[in-house]
């Protein structure tokens, strides 16, 4: 199952900004070294670069989304039963999942799901669509 993995706006800004500041000394490198050598830097050392900045960034992202992982079990630890199995139910379902397909995979009444999801969605863990008969319920926990 495919997981949404979401990297806040101000770590793009300094990815993104190391990667031109990164460029630039590319850029200075080769000129030293056409100045030395007469030609240009070898395309294998761009190559090497992007292939080293690509494994890096997945690697980053697959640590991040284990330690979020990690975290989460722990939280769903201090929760009561009822009030973890629903979010790890949305959990395993990639954050969203139709308010009768909880009812269906907890075992537990319409009643009890529903209380529940009110009171998530009144701290803003949670966010109820309704689609007709039935709500989609999104987690907005990052």
């Amino acid at each position: 199952m495919a997981k949404n993995i979401e990297v806040p706006l101000n770590r793009l800004v300094i990815g993104f900004g190391l990667i031109f500041f990164l460029g630039i000394l590319f850029a200075i490198l080769n000129g030293y070294y056409v100045e030395e050598s007469g030609e240009s830097l070898p395309l294998i050392v761009y190559a090497i670069a992007l292939t080293s900045l690509l494994v890096g960034a997945v690697v980053i992202l697959l640590f991040q989304w284990k330690i979020n992982k990690l975290q989460m079990e722990k939280i769903l630890f201090l929760l009561p039963k009822d009030e973890a199995e629903i979010l790890a139910c949305l959990l395993e379902h990639n954050n969203k999942l139709e308010q009768n397909h909880l009812v269906a995979y907890t075992g537990y009444n319409k009643v009890r799901i529903s209380r529940i999801l009110t009171k998530y969605e009144q701290k803003g863990i949670i966010e109820k669509r309704n689609m007709g008969n039935t709500n989609l319920i999104l987690l907005k926990l990052r």
